[in-house]
């Protein structure tokens, strides 16, 4: 009796550890995340055209996001680019790209964490890496997933020097 219920034990443990392993966007289809990331991307485009200084990058990374044809990025005025290319360019040069971070289900409504990534190394400076990080939310619609931007990073504080320097 005693070896039943240890197996038991451990067969129901394993199910929860199971469980917690995964994927953030578990409950979503490959057909949906790909929708959805299309959305974001679509709101991407919107910003890059009409928010000044903005800027406008166009490389996608393919980190997390294997599961799309480059060419539906493409359509969108998007380049799907290798990570392992990215890693390679970093090291001579300053690349931007994006990100996905997350795909994340939450009652129906998926949170996208998209990155602006910027990266490498100057010509005559040390390697450095700069990230903002914007959420997304998207909602399926009758028209298919709409996505809205409910996050952006918060703006870095400057202050002056002088005002803490001792008199």
């Amino acid at each position: 009796m005693k070896v039943v219920c240890t197996i038991l034990i451990l067969v129901l443990g394993l199910v929860a550890f199971a469980r917690g392993q995964q994927t953030s966007s578990g409950g979503l289809s490959d057909v949906d995340k790909t929708a959805i990331i299309e959305a974001a991307l679509n709101l991407e485009l919107r910003n890059q055209r009409t928010i000044p200084y903005y800027g406008s990058i166009r490389a996608v990374s393919s980190e997390n996001i294997e599961l799309i044809e480059p060419s539906r990025l493409s359509n969108h005025g998007f380049t799907y680019v290798p990570a392992i290319e990215l890693n390679a360019s970093k090291i001579d040069h300053v690349i931007e790209y994006l990100l996905f971070k997350q795909i994340l289900l939450r009652d129906g409504v998926a949170v996208v964490t998209l990155s602006r990534v910027t990266e490498g190394r100057p010509c005559f400076g040390a390697p450095f890496s700069r990230e903002r990080r914007y959420t997304y939310e998207a909602r399926q619609t009758v028209v298919g997933w709409i996505a809205e931007l409910t996050q952006r990073p918060t703006p870095p504080i400057s202050f002056s020097l002088k005002r803490f320097a001792p008199r």
